[in-house]
């Protein structure tokens, strides 16, 4: 996420603050707002993500696409945007989206893109991830004119791997390649131990001042039982007072629902605020939590998570939700879109077989 520093999140309850988080609230309430155009496109010029694992892109895209907007904007904003801080990742992501969604022009776009534009690589990378083929493939002599005028490593991996069989130059490229390593400066957060006998894990997790104590939380997380569940409740608490960090809530969150009794059950409060966290990565932790610990009081979140950012969220909601006329409606749009997931499709397509069936 890239901020200035008097920036701040807009409060939840505002159209803008919910489409900066990336809330189904947002999404649903941007369809009958006048401001809608201007607040979709502000969270597409600023990456409000707190952390490049958090989505937006499809979530924005649907919003441009089914607001009917104008894509120059995002096209101007593709073009200028940096990498330094991920703001150009998060525009290629509401483009690359875009363009599944049927928009000739981002395609072109994003074609010309690989063309001229600095982050080249990238978008590349991307739309041979997400595109058909024959939308792609034709640009391996403009891939391997600008590789032979700025040589640079390539990681292995579409298109890389197999335009490598079909052009020296880019083989030349990837036999020197390497992995880039994701922007994961919440790596700590999600780096925990494979095995650490539970004795010990209980002891660093008494001392939340010792240097084992988050990896003695994720111990007990994985591994302790009810009676570690005070010790996971602490470990909220000290999460809240570490400055600016967002991370790490979904482990412990994990390990009260997995362990349960009172500690889980005083822990909700926590898990249902957590929701509106702009680090909507962990969003479906957060609900699956919320279905083993209270499932008779989820119905509101379910619904929410059918238009929200995640696609864990939102196949999570997919699954669970007590349906009505209005949410097959919306099952039906999940079931048909082209930009989202193939598993979010298919569970949609199951759950209306199945609706139709009883």
């Amino acid at each position: 996420m890239s901020l200035d520093d008097d920036w701040h999140y807009l409060p939840t309850r505002t159209r803008a603050g919910a489409l900066q988080r990336g809330l189904g609230r947002g999404a649903v309430r941007a369809r009958q707002d006048p401001a809608a155009p201007e607040l979709v496109y502000a969270c597409i010029r600023r990456d409000h993500r707190w952390l490049p694992l958090d989505d937006r892109g499809v979530y924005l895209a649907r919003l441009v696409r089914d607001l009917e907007l104008p894509t120059g904007p995002i096209v101007a904003r593709l073009f200028t945007a940096s990498d330094e801080t991920g703001e150009f990742t998060h525009a290629l992501r509401v483009a690359e989206a875009l363009a599944r969604a049927g928009s000739d022009g981002m395609i072109e776009s994003l074609r010309r893109y690989v063309e001229i534009g600095p982050y080249w690589r990238e978008a590349l990378a991307t739309i041979a991830a997400t595109w058909p083929a024959n939308w792609w493939d034709d640009l391996l002599p403009v891939a391997a004119d600008r590789l032979e005028c700025a040589p640079a490593p390539l990681p292995p991996g579409a298109p890389w791997h197999e335009w490598s069989a079909r052009d020296e130059r880019i083989r030349a490229a990837v036999t020197g390649g390497f992995y880039v390593d994701e922007l994961l400066d919440e790596a700590e957060c999600l780096a925990g131990p494979a095995s650490e006998s539970l004795p010990a894990a209980r002891r660093a997790a008494a001392d939340p001042t010792s240097g084992e104590y988050w990896r003695g939380l994720c111990v007990l997380a994985e591994h302790g039982a009810e009676s570690d569940g005070p010790a996971l409740l602490a470990g909220l608490e000290w999460l809240d007072r570490r400055p600016d960090d967002m991370c790490g809530y979904d482990r412990l969150v994990d390990g009260l629902a997995r362990v349960g009794g009172d500690a889980a059950r005083r822990a909700l409060p926590r898990i249902r605020s957590l929701w509106f966290s702009p680090h909507s990565y962990e969003r479906a932790t957060y609900l699956r939590a919320r279905l083993t610990l209270e499932p008779d009081a989820c119905a509101g979140a379910l619904t929410e998570g059918l238009w929200d950012c995640e696609a864990d969220v939102r196949l999570l909601a997919v699954r669970h939700v007590s349906l009505d006329a209005k949410l097959e409606r919306r099952m039906e749009y999940l079931r048909d879109d082209p930009i989202e997931t193939p598993e979010v499709r298919a569970a949609a397509a199951e759950r209306l077989a199945l609706e139709a069936m009883i």
